[in-house]
């Protein structure tokens, strides 16, 4: 097959080389570097520059049971019911709410119009009471709190009136999972630089899949190949996934419905996996080169499609982890078969394990972020869509060197059915088909069309005198000095053993005679030098012109006659098969 690599190693260092510089890009965190200002500087500063501003420590504690009425809470009651916790983290049980107590240990200036912000939004829906308050602010990312004023990345709350230190905040939140946010208050500028960064990013990742998802689809349009309608529509899924667990969704009002429900979340990522699946074990051929590996995947295949089938009728409490489990099966299936066919040469595999092992890696780092096996990961964040979209990206383009491969593949073959590999001419079978057509086509436009029929004299006593080898070589020769004397759209094939047909279209016979003349002279006028020796070759020729009416058999039956009249009278000559009944020799 050759090195897999050849022919689109530049692309694929390009591609890697663009993954790692955005993987990169997108861990680094998007706040301003601290910058210490003296005191003249600071009297300068304009108030909503966020350069320099320090994020003053906070003190956080969650009460460890009950969800009481606010205003008990607010009053004091439960504040020795509130347990510590370090860092600056939060977060809540599965389906119930959980308070959380935030002590602000240094005085914030409201004229930064500082801002408390809480990452990770999705599925959440947090309650603040500020200082005074005795309403709660309610903010979310879907549903009739969200507030547009900011992206997705986090969840905002305005502190107009600043912070004194020993101020006290109260968080309520429900949220669909275990994973944690941080707590942070940040100037209202920084917010708002992190937002643009934030939707930036989001838009070139969610752009870039799209766009590939697109020419998966008119691929497949236009190719027929399935493979390419597999990642479309993986790529399809995982954009909506995307934007369901990013918030993205909100802006469409029946989707800003059911997004929020943990049921879409899980039905999105299961058939997400699902349309990854089926197309892994296309990419892979897996059906044929892995049949094991690939009952396997059917196994996993219909456990995720019952969990889809479930999950549409009710939440089950261990879908997730079902899911997950499902999802790492599948994830080392699909890297044990990557290797095999790797081992095995197999081209598409190197796109694969390019493409998508970086992703893989990710996935299982994200699953287990997400179950609390392992820490979590802030990089994650970004990191993980900017690899869905360059997996979709190296994938595209390993389908395609793979079609390319078959097409090379299937052109090989068609082109050994159709030319004999010894002459050069076309086959048997090949020749016959190009005179149907060439008789229908003479019947329709009422144009004239000629064949020649030849073989070569004696060519059974070369074989015995000589060999195999001369007979071959001979064979050869008389293909190539025949072959040059014909036009360029004449065809040219080997009918059976030595004996060869001509077709020549838009000729007449009496035009047909002078190209069988020339043929016949291009062979005996000099011997064939095969192997030191000069060899006497003749030809006998039979011509025939296209009558009304006339089959392509019947044609060939009198250029037969034709040349059978030729070796009759003497061999070496040429016999013109008219529209008289008995054939008549020319030379």
């Amino acid at each position: 097959m050759g090195t897999p690599w050849r022919g689109s190693w530049r692309g694929w260092l390009a591609v890697l080389a663009l993954w790692a510089v955005a993987a990169i890009a997108s861990a680094q965190p998007l706040a301003l570097p601290s910058v210490a200002l003296g005191a003249a500087q600071q009297a300068q500063r304009d108030p909503y520059d966020p350069t320099g501003f320090h994020a003053p420590s906070l003190s956080l504690s969650r009460l460890v049971q009950g969800d009481p009425v606010p205003a008990r809470v607010l009053s004091g009651e439960f504040d020795n019911r509130f347990e510590a916790v370090s860092g600056q983290q939060v977060w809540a049980p599965k389906g119930g709410p959980a308070w959380w107590r935030v002590v602000v240990n240094e005085d914030v200036d409201a004229a930064v119009a500082p801002q408390l912000t809480i990452d990770r939004p999705s599925r959440r829906e947090i309650e603040l009471w500020r200082p005074g308050d005795e309403l709660p602010l309610r903010r979310a990312i879907y549903g009739p709190d969200i507030d547009l004023n900011h992206s997705t990345r986090m969840i905002v709350f305005p502190l107009p009136k600043g912070l004194h230190k020993g101020d006290t905040l109260y968080l309520r939140m429900l949220a669909a999972d275990l994973m944690q946010s941080r707590v942070e208050i940040e100037p209202l500028a920084m917010v708002q630089r992190e937002d643009m960064m934030h939707v930036g990013l989001r838009s070139v990742v969610l752009t870039a899949m799209g766009v590939v998802a697109v020419l998966a689809f008119g691929f497949w349009i236009g190719l027929r190949e399935r493979g390419y309608a597999y990642l479309g529509l993986t790529l399809i899924l995982q954009i909506l996934t995307l934007t369901s667990d990013g918030g993205e969704m909100r802006v469409v009002p029946w989707l800003n419905e059911i997004a929020p429900d943990a049921r879409t979340n899980i039905v999105l990522n299961t058939a997400a996996v699902l349309a990854s699946i089926r197309f892994l074990i296309f990419f892979l051929g897996l059906r044929a080169t892995q049949p094991r590996i690939s009952r396997l995947l059917d196994w996993c295949s219909y456990s995720l499609g019952g969990l889809i089938l479930v999950t549409l009728f009710r939440t089950w409490k261990y879908s997730a982890l079902f899911g997950n489990l499902n999802l790492l099966v599948v994830v080392a299936l699909i890297l044990y078969a990557t290797v095999v066919a790797v081992w095995r040469r197999q081209r598409e595999a190197y796109f694969l394990l390019l493409a998508w092992l970086p992703l893989m890696a990710l996935l299982v780092v994200l699953v287990g972020a997400n179950h609390q096996w392992w820490p979590e990961f802030s990089w994650l964040e970004y990191t993980f869509p900017v690899g869905l979209a360059f997996g979709g990206l190296g994938l595209l383009l390993g389908l395609t060197s793979k079609l390319q491969q078959l097409r090379r593949d299937r052109d090989t073959a068609n082109r050994l059915a159709t030319y004999d590999s010894l002459t050069g001419a076309m086959t048997r079978a090949a020749i016959s088909q190009s005179l149907r057509s060439a008789v229908e086509s003479a019947h329709r436009s009422h144009r004239p069309l000629s064949v020649v029929f030849f073989d070569i004299d004696h060519f059974k006593r070369i074989n015995d005198e000589h060999g195999h080898r001369v007979g071959d070589e001979t064979l050869r020769i008389v293909a190539l000095r025949t072959r040059n004397r014909l036009r360029a759209y004449d065809l040219f094939g080997r009918y059976g053993g030595d004996e060869v047909l001509v077709v020549l279209a838009d000729t007449y016979l009496r035009d047909a005679v002078r190209v069988a003349e020339h043929l016949r002279d291009s062979v005996s006028g000099s011997p064939l030098s095969i192997d030191g020796r000069l060899l006497p070759v003749s030809l006998s020729l039979g011509v025939a012109e296209l009558l009304p009416n006339e089959t392509p058999e019947q044609l060939l039956e009198r250029a037969d006659a034709a040349l059978y009249a030729s070796k009759s009278a003497g061999r070496d000559r040429v016999t013109a098969h008219g529209a008289e009944t008995a054939p008549e020799v020319v030379s």
